[in-house]
C-alpha cells in the first residue's frame, strides 16, 4: 500500500490588533481569480476553528498543501484556510473580520453555523442575559487592550525620535541601494509590474507574542536580518526594497507591521529565494548561520545621542511595560470569551455540523479535482 505523503502548511496572520483597533488584510487570503470562499457566520462556540482546522487536516493528510491564518489575539485559533490546489479559502466571516460576498453563488457562499444552535434555548431568560453580560465585558476588555496598544504606540515614538534626531538618513539610503543592487537583477524593462501580497507575520495575542517568522523564511537561500533601535531606518529599508522589486516585476510576500499596520517590516522574495527580515522587540528573530545582519544602529551619530541616555532608557521600559499590559488584558478578554463560547456549546447540534463540515471537503476536493490538481 503506498502512503500518501502529507502536505505542506504555512502559517500567517490575515488581521491585526493596532493602536487603531482591528486592521484587515482578509481580502489577502485568497487570490483575486479564486474558485470558492466559504464564508462562516455564526457565534463564539459554534465551531468555526474546528471546523476549519479539521478540513485543513483532512487536506494535508491526502497531500494538499494548506495555508492557516491565525487569529490575531487567540493563536490556537483559526481565523481562516487557504487551499492553494482547489482555488478555494474558508473563512470567519463574523467580527471583528466581518465578510460578505462580493459575488454571491459565483465565488463566495455564506455557511450559517447559527442553523446549529438550539435557539429556543439560548433565548431562554438565564442564558440570553449571560450571553449578554459575556459579551458586552469581554469587549470592555478588548477596548482595554487597544487603549494599552495606543500607550505603546506613544512610548515607542519617543523612544524613536531620539533616534531620528540622530540618524544620518543618507547611509539609510545608502544601505537601501546597496542591498536592492545586491539582491535584484536589474530589468530594463519587465513585462508586468510584480504583485504583493500583504499579510503579517507576527501578533501580541492573549498567550504573549507569536511569530511565523522562522517557518515563514525558513529554505530561502540568503536572509538579511536588519536589526537596530527603533527610529533608525529599519523599515525605510525593508520598504524601499519591496518597492523596488515590484516595479522591476518580481512577485513577493510583504509583511507589515502591526503597531504601524501600513509599513513593511519584513520581504520574502520567492522567485529569487531571499528574504529581508527585522527583528525588534517583541517579535525577534534569531539570526541562523549564513545569515546577514545589518544593525541600523551603526547609522546613529552616537555623540549627539548620549545626551538622551536617560529619556531613552524611560521610554523603552514605558513601550515594553504597556505591550505586556496588553498581553493581560488579551488574557482577560479571552477569559471572558471563553465563558461565552461555554454558553452555545451545550446548545449546539455538533454531529448536525460535522455533517456539513465533510460536505465541504468533498466540495473542496471536487474543485481540486475540476482543476486537475
Amino acid at each position: 500500500m503506498t502512503m500518501t505523503q502529507a502536505g505542506t502548511v504555512s502559517h500567517y496572520f490575515a488581521g491585526a490588533n493596532t493602536p487603531a483597533g482591528f486592521y484587515s488584510r482578509y481580502d489577502q487570503i485568497a487570490p483575486a481569480d479564486a474558485q470558492k470562499v466559504f464564508i462562516l457566520k455564526g457565534g463564539p462556540g459554534t465551531g468555526k476553528s474546528t471546523f476549519m482546522k479539521r478540513i485543513a487536516a483532512d487536506l494535508v493528510a491526502r497531500g494538499y498543501d494548506v495555508e492557516y491564518f491565525h487569529c490575531s489575539a487567540d493563536n490556537e485559533g483559526i481565523d481562516a484556510i487557504y487551499v492553494p490546489a482547489a482555488g478555494a479559502a474558508v473563512l470567519d466571516g463574523t467580527a471583528p473580520h466581518v465578510v460578505d460576498p462580493k459575488f454571491p453563488g459565483a465565488v463566495e457562499e455564506i455557511i450559517n453555523l447559527g442553523q446549529f444552535w438550539d435557539e429556543r434555548a439560548l433565548r431562554s431568560p438565564a442564558v440570553r442575559e449571560e450571553i449578554i453580560r459575556l459579551t458586552r465585558g469581554y469587549k470592555v476588555w478588548f477596548q482595554r487592550a487597544y487603549d494599552a496598544r495606543r500607550a505603546a504606540l506613544a512610548w515607542l515614538e519617543e523612544w524613536a525620535g531620539y533616534y531620528r534626531e540622530c540618524l544620518d538618513v543618507g547611509r539609510v539610503y545608502a544601505a537601501s541601494e546597496a542591498l536592492i543592487a545586491q539582491l535584484l537583477p536589474p530589468v530594463a524593462s519587465p513585462a508586468r509590474a510584480g504583485r504583493a501580497r500583504r499579510l503579517f507575520a507576527s501578533a501580541i495575542t492573549y498567550g504573549g507574542a507569536r511569530t511565523f517568522l522562522d517557518s515563514l523564511f525558513d529554505g530561502l537561500t540568503r536572509r538579511i536580518v536588519l536589526t537596530g533601535p527603533p527610529g533608525t531606518g529599519k523599515k525605510t529599508i525593508a520598504g524601499r526594497l519591496a518597492d523596488a522589486a515590484l516595479a522591476r516585476g518580481h512577485d513577493l510576500d510583504v509583511f507589515h507591521c502591526t503597531m504601524y499596520p501600513e509599513r513593511v517590516d519584513h520581504v520574502r522574495l520567492p522567485g529569487l529565494g531571499a528574504g529581508v527580515i527585522t527583528s525588534f522587540w517583541p517579535h525577534e528573530y534569531a539570526p541562523r548561520p549564513g545569515d546577514e545582519v545589518i544593525d541600523t544602529g551603526a547609522f546613529v551619530q552616537h555623540d549627539r545621542l548620549s545626551v538622551y541616555a536617560e529619556a531613552i532608557a524611560g521610554a523603552e521600559a514605558a513601550y515594553r511595560a504597556a505591550l505586556q499590559r496588553e498581553m493581560y488584558l488579551l488574557g482577560q478578554a479571552k477569559a471572558w470569551h471563553d465563558e461565552l463560547e461555554r454558553c452555545y456549546i451545550p446548545h449546539m447540534d455538533f454531529e448536525g455540523m460535522e455533517r456539513l463540515r465533510e460536505a465541504t471537503l468533498e466540495r473542496i476536493l471536487a474543485l481540486i479535482a475540476e482543476r486537475g490538481a
